[in-house]
């Protein structure tokens, strides 16, 4: 009999939490909602199932807030749909002028960008290997040993800002803050080598990776007690006279800061022109870009140029794989820009967010609230709602490139900007999602498998919360598990 009577208390105990599990997740935003850190705060949370296209939970779903890196979805889903997966840039190495019969170029040497972002990466070694002296080599064979000309970079692919006008001053000397150009080399990013002392003391610049010709730094940096880089640079596009400020980990002979390169395609023909040099091929004059020659003449002159050799990206999904695992800034600007190259034949962020916002508008998506002013979400510009983020994972779920966009996802517990979320708990390995993170602002949006394999697509976000970065975490992590707990 008490077999029996404890057999059907466990039946009602198991249907009880079947049947509350959805509501525990509308339970745990509520929670959250009325936590004292978020008393001023503003919180956009929606949750759908993609199975059965019932909304799970929803609160301030109609929200517009500024969304971090979680905006780096709107931009790799447009870019896989509109440009293919297949998609690869290049960059073509020409020639101007003719080969005399003594081996003398009369022209010039014309890089000519095509937007690639990853020309160069650390990322992708294997791939490009020694680019430099390949394109070196090719132009030797071609029976040249002297060239009456220069070496000129073009990155006119792209627009010669570089960074979108929204963009923050503090960001821009940063290697986060680097912006898409039509020429990008070695991630757009370099390193200062720091030499520190004792606690307050000033710091010392012994080098900069890769060599950049007239890049100097006013250094105000100081030692400090912190095992973290709290340095930050000052410095725009093109500005080879900057600022850097902050503070570093005390008693370094050789601690690395990353920043921004000043003139990417400038750099890429200082390397092929010092490279050519080194091989006995003798230079006429020194290396410049188009944009310089712009602004020095007010002109380019257009001339017929041959074709030496190409170099090709990878493909864009694994661009975007990189772009969402580990929130590559610099990548997303570039997709964004591509976009505007393929729906209006213009390389700039106006033409690349207007081309998203109106594809989505032609989905059936309510573009309402919804504001793109740049790819990486590092605008502060940008605002989106939760039920936007969603209609887009929806949209994505259904997609014959499904499989592609979901594998470019960090894994909760396991992989990129989501290793150390929900470890050890029942979303980990259940929760793909991209991730966003500025001051006061915290976000994140994916797709959830549930215990008994239900498929979700959630987005929450929260600007101006009152506690810490770290805290914030922890209470949306809670909402994650809740979603990976439901059992219907």
């Amino acid at each position: 009999m008490r077999t029996a009577i404890s057999l059907l208390l466990c039946i009602i105990i198991s249907f009880n939490i079947k049947a509350q599990t959805t509501k525990s997740v509308r339970l745990a935003i509520q929670k959250m909602a009325a936590d004292p850190d978020l008393k001023n705060a503003s919180i956009s949370f929606y949750a759908l199932d993609l199975d059965s296209n019932k909304v799970i939970a929803g609160l301030g779903s109609n929200k517009s807030l500024v969304p971090a890196s979680t905006m780096k979805l709107v931009t790799t889903a447009t870019a896989l749909e509109l440009l293919g997966p297949g998609k690869r840039f290049s960059t073509t190495i020409r020639y101007s002028g003719e080969i005399d019969t003594n081996c003398v170029l009369n022209g010039d040497i014309y890089i000519v960008g095509g937007g690639d972002p990853c020309l160069g990466s650390e990322k992708y070694v294997k791939h490009y290997g020694d680019f430099i002296n390949k394109w070196s080599k090719k132009i030797i064979e071609l029976g040249i040993d002297s060239i009456n000309g220069r070496v000129i970079a073009d990155a006119s692919i792209f627009n010669e800002q570089m960074i979108p006008s929204t963009w923050i001053w503090g960001d821009l000397g940063n290697y986060y803050g680097a912006g898409p150009c039509g020429l990008t080399i070695y991630d757009n990013m370099c390193r200062i080598e720091f030499e520190s002392g004792k606690k307050g003391d000033s710091t010392t610049v012994k080098c900069i990776y890769p060599y950049i010709p007239n890049l100097k730094f006013d250094n105000y940096v100081k030692s400090m007690v912190t095992k973290k880089d709290l340095s930050y640079i000052f410095g725009a596009p093109y500005q080879e006279n900057r600022i850097i400020k902050g503070g570093i980990p005390i008693n370094q002979k050789k601690f690395m800061v990353r920043g921004s390169i000043p003139d990417p395609a400038y750099l890429a023909a200082f390397e092929l022109d010092m490279e050519l040099r080194f091989l006995g091929i003798k230079m006429a004059n020194t290396s410049t870009t188009v944009q310089r020659i712009k602004f020095e003449t007010g002109v380019i002159e257009k001339v017929k140029k041959h074709t030496i050799t190409t170099t090709r990206s990878p493909r864009l999904t694994s661009i975007i794989n990189l772009t969402n695992t580990y929130s590559v800034n610099l990548y997303a600007e570039h997709l964004m820009n591509q976009i505007g190259v393929f729906k209006y034949r213009s390389g700039d962020n106006g033409s690349g967010t207007t081309a998203t916002l109106n594809f989505w508008k032609s989905t059936g998506l309510d573009v309402e609230g919804m504001y793109v002013n740049d790819g990486s979400g590092l605008s502060r510009f940008n605002a989106i709602t939760a039920k936007q983020l969603v209609g887009i994972l929806k949209y994505m779920n259904e997609s014959k490139n499904q499989k592609l966009f979901l594998n470019s996802l960090a894994v909760a517990g396991k992989t990129g900007t989501l290793r150390n979320v929900c470890r050890g708990t029942v979303a980990s390995g259940r929760v793909k999602a991209k991730s966003g993170y500025m001051t006061r602002i915290r976000s994140y949006a994916g797709y959830v498998t549930t215990k008994n394999k239900r498929n979700l697509a959630f987005a929450i976000i929260v600007n101006n919360f009152n506690c810490s970065p770290f805290q914030m975490k922890k209470k949306m992590e809670k909402i994650m598990i809740k979603l990976a707990e439901i059992e219907k």
